[in-house]
């Protein structure tokens, strides 16, 4: 991202979050680039989040993320970013998706869920190119999209 800044003062980074599931605080980040002086936006990267913690560090670890819970609702339980568990909810066992967080909390994702982060996710990416991301992702890291966040009040580090 500090490229994008420095290239041109008519070309400025835009972040959004998409909620994907909001009692989890689950959602997606898209970074946008912004070239004001010929009115065209294009899509930078876009990043997995729950809460204020970045989960995935770059749009291919994104897109793994994403076929892991489309898989999970297909019964694979071979995960990257997630623990297959068994526990118990409401005196039935169910099967969840497991993700730690730095701070220690695990948030847990169902069947469903999955099915409906997924969907949500392939709506939101709807009628934008991915071309613009695979160009610049090597030039990306996780620390300039953090400082990006930050800067727009779209992370609240230290919470």
């Amino acid at each position: 991202m500090d490229e994008l800044i420095k290239r041109d003062d008519t070309n400025m980074p835009e972040p959004t979050v998409v909620a994907l599931n909001n009692h989890m605080e689950i959602g997606i980040l898209r970074g946008f680039e912004i070239d004001v002086k010929n009115t065209k936006k294009y899509m930078r990267n876009v990043l997995f989040i729950v809460g204020n913690e970045v989960i995935t560090d770059n749009f291919a670890d994104t897109i793994l993320l994403k076929e892991e819970l489309k898989l999970f609702d297909k019964g694979d339980e071979q995960n990257t970013f997630f623990k297959v568990v068994q526990r118990e909810l409401n005196g039935k066992k169910v099967i969840s998706l497991e993700l730690s967080l730095d701070d220690g909390k695990k948030i847990y994702i169902s069947k469903s869920e999955a099915k409906a982060i997924v969907d949500i996710w392939n709506m939101a990416m709807q009628g934008y190119s991915f071309a613009r991301i695979l160009e610049y992702e090597n030039t990306q890291t996780l620390e300039s999209w953090t400082d990006m966040l930050y800067q727009s009040n779209l992370l609240k580090l230290g919470k």
